[in-house]
Order: C-alpha cells, then structure tokens, then sequence
C-alpha cells in the first residue's frame, strides 16, 4: 500500500471532523494583499438546478463596472463530500470578484445520503447554469476557470479531466444519459486550481469500506466508481493547465497526492504549476495568504485580467 493509503487509513475520520470543526469556528477575513478597486455585487442563494424537490443554491460574486466580459470561475467547496456550504470559500469568491473575475460558489448534494457521481453532476449542472446565465450577467465563458479546494479541488479536477474522455468513461461518473442537453453546455475550463487534492482511489484494498459513504460501497463492489473517480487516471495532453497547492504538513490529504497528479501533467507537456506551502496541514493552507496570492496571480494570468 502506497504512502498516502498507509497514512489516510488510520487519521480520514479524525482529521475530517478536527477539520470540519475548524472550519465552522473560523472567521474568514478579506486577504491583505493588493488588490484591484473593482466594485462588486454578491447575490446570495441563487437556484441554480432542482432535483427532486431539492433546490442547489449558489452564491453569485459580480464585478461591476467593467469595460468588457467578465471571466467566470466556478468555486467549489471542501468538506469530504460530506460536509461544507458554499461561504466557506467566500474568501476566494470575493478575491476573485475584487479583481474583476466573476465567481460562482455553489453547494452540492451531501455523501452519505447521495452518493457518488451525485457531486459531479452537480457541480456539472453550475457549469451548465453559468452557460445558460452568461448573456445576461456579461460572462465570457471563453474564459472559464475552475476552483476548489480538497472534496471541492476532487471534484473540480476529476470534471476537468473527463472534459475530453469518452462515453466509455464518461459513463461511470454520472446519472445523466448520454443525450442530455447539459453536455452541450460544458465549457472546458481555461484553468483549474486544485488545493489540498485526493486525487487517486485506485490502490485502495479490495475490501476497503473507508470511502464507501461517499462511493457507495468497497473498490470491490463499486471498481468503476473508484476509478474513474480518480483523477489521476484520466490524464490526458488535452487537460486544462492546473495550479496545485497543497501543505507539506497535510495529514488529512498528503502532499503525495497531488504531486504524483502533477508529475503525470508535466510528463504530458501541461505547463501546470505546484506550490508547496511550508509547514502548513489541510486547514491553515486553505487559509494562507501566500496562497492566495499565488491563486490570484495564475487565474488572472490564465484567464487574461489585466
């Protein structure tokens, strides 16, 4: 068993509810770096997509007064797949916004009681709202960037790499049948940045139940689930260009992780970036502002902001 499976085995549950805790216990200030004077709106629980008699909701981070489009970022929150709501990566939201790229902060339907690819087509279903509301809130889908951090940065990552694989694949993450009207409307993001990434399920023993509330069952009862769930095994030349940050003291997601997803888009030619944050664990990396920075700096880099 690989690095990351000897470590998670034993710490997933204590660290997600230590981390969960901190998370709903922080107050989280605007970073103290420079910033751009854009002005901005923020819509809160917008319904983006209704399941059932479930409504997703999302909150909606506007820049005003522009001369031109918008870019647009999508951002997705942590959690485990099991917890978070879309104010936990306010801080980025309103980064995002203050330097005029529009951001989308969505919640998804929770693990365990919806299980894997639930998320995904959620997160599937906010981009295909964003295609839908573009017009009208002055998007420019042409530049659509995607972030997350941890569950989220997963999810982000994994819709990412699916953009240009085949029904064959495809199939195994989602509930929609291949004729859906959605596909059509999924932008393949310009850039992605995935902070803190469990990117690969697949060396997981057989009878493994640790992710089964989130997967459904065992990697031998759910093998396709496992993975194509991982990204790791979907990367291709065709992939968005990746910022990744991740803690070196990250006991909940350890650096391997990301840095095994990153050397496999190098060894494709991806001019992807990867910053690793000294001496920072899962929580204190999401929240540091050199971080941040570097955030900031690849998205407008990528998606052409002055």
């Amino acid at each position: 068993m690989n690095t990351y499976l000897r470590r998670i085995s034993s710490i997933f549950l204590r660290a997600v509810a230590i981390g969960l805790l901190a998370f709903a216990s922080c107050s989280f200030k605007p970073p103290l770096f420079a910033q751009s004077t854009h002005p901005y709106t923020m819509t809160s629980d917008v319904a983006f997509h209704t399941i059932g008699d479930q409504q997703l909701l999302a909150d909606v981070y506007q820049p005003v007064g522009l001369k031109q489009n918008a870019p647009v970022v999508l951002v997705v929150h942590g959690g485990a797949w099991m917890s978070g709501d879309k104010w936990m990566p306010s801080t980025y939201a309103r980064m995002f916004a203050e330097n005029g790229i529009a951001a989308v902060s969505i919640n998804y339907r929770l693990a365990p009681a919806h299980k894997f690819p639930a998320q995904v087509d959620d997160v599937r279903a906010a981009m295909a709202w964003i295609h839908d509301n573009s017009a009208e809130n002055h998007w420019d889908v042409t530049r659509f960037g995607m972030f997350g951090y941890s569950a989220g940065a997963h999810l982000c990552s994994l819709v990412a790499a699916l953009d240009d694989e085949p029904w064959e694949k495809v199939r195994f993450t989602t509930s929609l049948p291949q004729d859906d009207p959605l596909w059509s409307k999924l932008h393949r993001p310009v850039a992605v940045v995935a902070g803190g990434t469990p990117a690969d399920f697949r060396a997981l023993p057989a009878e493994n139940t640790m992710l089964a509330y989130f997967f459904g069952g065992s990697p031998a009862e759910k093998p396709n689930a496992y993975r194509y769930g991982s990204p790791a095994e979907l990367v291709s030349a065709e992939d968005p260009v990746t910022l990744f940050y991740h803690g070196t003291k990250d006991l909940l997601v350890p650096i391997e992780q990301s840095e095994a997803y990153f050397k496999e888009q190098q060894r494709l030619s991806i001019p992807s970036e990867f910053v690793r944050v000294e001496a920072m664990g899962h929580l204190l990396t999401f929240m540091d502002q050199k971080a941040r920075t570097n955030v900031l700096r690849f998205m407008k880099e990528q998606l052409a902001v002055e």
